[in-house]
């Protein structure tokens, strides 16, 4: 799957709260697209509709930012990844 695919799933699963729900493994490969910066908050968005609101993994109800794409930031790890990398373009994040 190409980069741009799997940014916009964890985008999804970040933005339905399902990334808070999920065990382990999904969770972290979704904080790892925030800890890049290719994923980032929305304050627009989460000003005007509001926070993202879901009942986490552990039965309590939780509060966070929206969040969009950083197309610049996602541009370079796609550049990266097929002009500077020996590692498969789908490697540069972990694949779940």
């Amino acid at each position: 799957m190409s980069l741009e695919i799997d940014a916009n799933k964890a985008l999804e699963l970040i933005n339905s709260g399902k990334w808070r729900q999920l065990e382990g493994s999904v969770g972290k490969w979704c904080n790892e697209w925030i800890e890049s910066g290719v994923i980032e908050k929305d304050k627009e968005a989460t000003e005007k509709k509001g926070p993202v609101s879901f009942v986490d993994g552990f039965g309590q109800f939780q509060n966070q930012w929206r969040f969009k794409i950083n197309r610049e930031k996602l541009n370079q790890a796609i550049e990266d990844a097929y002009f500077d990398s020996e590692d498969e373009p789908e490697m540069l994040f972990n694949n779940k």
